[in-house]
């Protein structure tokens, strides 16, 4: 029987996989009602096949811990932060939490260009679950530091992505939760964005929220990630001490 998202009790750790697998029908029949017909009424030999996408992965992360998580494109990495954060079931393992995870995949997916700075504020945060009262507590910081200040009646669409970039991740950095799953998130702006992102990182540092990046920027993994997970088709190559992970998949890719 497939073990889903649980507590755990021992407060070291923030999370835990054990034995994790996902799979998906092939063929591209696990959501369409024609799908789901064919496997249950025709008998024309068709046979229901899976999909491995994330094949027994065994994890350990403390609290407080920066965990990035890379590969080539396809190697299963969204598939896994979306496992962590409960959008998929495990197909078999279990994923052990400790404390409350937020997804973030897509920064600014859910602001409307139609409406202004201001009003996409109390949107975004509401879509990920702040209060108003705590939106409108830090809405001045979140101007501020998306150097929004002057904008804040400007309409979404008027700005660049770079802008948009810093407004969204402004917004995020005042989510309250322990387990924070960031997908390409970090790549998203410009440099200016790419500055304040690496500042945010470096003044959180020894905090006790767990992030856990999926990224192609090796060198943010090297800057900032306690540990590193290397996935490829699946599969669980390495994990651990970050230097020891990166070098792995460097020495990979001079073979």
């Amino acid at each position: 029987m497939s073990l889903h998202l649980q507590k755990m009790f021992d407060r070291h750790y923030a999370l835990t996989t054990r034995n994790l697998c996902k799979r998906f029908p092939a063929g591209g029949y696990r959501t369409t009602l024609y799908g789901l017909f064919k496997r249950a009424v025709l008998s024309d030999g068709y046979k229901s096949q899976n999909f491995v996408v994330l094949n027994d992965i065994n994890i350990e992360v403390s609290k407080g811990e920066k965990v990035g998580i890379i590969g080539n494109n396809g190697a299963g990495k969204t598939t896994f932060l979306k496992v962590l954060a409960g959008l998929h079931p495990p197909s078999s393992g279990a994923v052990t939490t400790n404390g409350e995870v937020a997804f973030l995949a897509g920064l600014g997916v859910g602001m409307v260009d139609e409406l202004n700075v201001s009003e996409n504020i109390f949107l975004y945060g509401a879509i990920h679950g702040m209060d108003r009262t705590d939106i409108q507590r830090n809405f001045n910081d979140i101007t501020q530091w998306a150097e929004l200040e002057k904008f804040i009646d400007a309409k979404l669409k008027t700005l660049s992505s770079g802008m948009k970039a810093r407004l969204a991740f402004s917004i995020v950095r005042h989510i309250e939760t322990d387990i924070m799953l960031l997908d390409e998130a970090l790549t998203a702006g410009d440099k200016d964005f790419n500055r304040k992102c690496e500042e945010y990182f470096r003044s959180a540092k020894n905090g006790d929220r767990t992030f856990f990046v999926a990224t192609h920027d090796l060198n943010f993994v090297k800057m900032f990630c306690t540990k590193a997970l290397w996935l490829h088709k699946g599969e669980q190559m390495a994990f651990g001490d970050t230097e020891s992970v990166l070098r792995q998949y460097s020495d990979s890719k001079t073979r």
